[in-house]
Formats: C-alpha cells, structure tokens, sequence
C-alpha cells in the first residue's frame, strides 16, 4: 500500500508544511501577557458579541413573534410540571433525609406545588391574553 508523503507527514504539520505550535497555556495567561491596546481590543470584541437586551426589549421582541396558543400552553405545562417535580422531590428529601425537619419551609414548598397546580388547572379555560402573560412569565421569566 502506497502513502503519499504528505500523510506521512506529523499532526502538527498542516497541508503546506508549516508547522503548527500546539498551545500549552490558558487563554487567561496568553492575554494576561498581550500589550494594553490589544487587551482592550479583546474585551470590547467580546463585549459586541453578546447582546443584553432589557426587559422590554426581550418582552417586545417576543410578543412580536408569538407562537401559537397550542405551544405556548405546552410550554408552560411543561415547565410548570418540572417544577412541581423538582419541588416535590425537595419536599421528599426534606422528609426521608433531614434529621433536623424545618416543617415552616416544607409547608412553603406544599403551598408553592398546590399554587402551581391551580395555575395548571386554570390553564385550560384561560383566554389568550392570560397564555400569553403566564408564557411571558414562566417560561421566559419576564415580570408584566
């Protein structure tokens, strides 16, 4: 079987031959090492790669591409039910687990789960206007 020189050729070697320094150290300590100008050219890169947008932004951008009634109660049944799980096996831990039971904060958890179930129940004779707000609060946590 014949294997052209170029196979042959180390992992640290690209196409034309140059070879190709492996990086040993963190990307912190590189640019811990950069001149000044060039550490804030970084920063202000990153800086335009991830854009914050406020509240009303996100609320307003949201509201413009609204999806249908169907999956927004999907989505807030699904997410109302993780949540009521994820409370209810805190509640199960707190019991079986804890010697030292704080019976205050497991009442807290009892009335948040019965709280959300009646949020759940109310779901399937709630106008859109109703959806909409408790798809905007539940799932995408923006506060009306």
């Amino acid at each position: 079987m014949n294997i052209p020189q170029d196979a042959l050729k180390s992992g640290a070697e690209n196409m034309q031959g140059v070879e190709i320094q492996e990086v040993g150290q963190r990307l912190s300590e590189i640019v811990k090492d950069l001149p000044p100008e060039q550490k804030a050219a970084t920063t202000q890169q990153a800086s335009k790669k991830t854009h914050k947008f406020t509240q009303q932004q996100l609320k307003a951008k949201l509201l413009a591409n609204l999806p249908s009634e169907k999956r927004m109660k999907a989505e807030i049944e699904a997410e109302i039910s993780s949540e009521i799980n994820s409370l209810e096996s805190k509640a199960t831990r707190m019991t079986y687990f804890n010697n030292s039971k704080n019976y205050f904060e497991l009442n807290n958890i009892l009335a948040k789960v019965r709280e959300l179930t009646d949020i759940l129940a109310s779901l399937t004779k709630a106008t859109f206007e109703m959806i909409k707000s408790l798809w905007l609060r539940l799932v995408h946590g923006i506060a009306l």
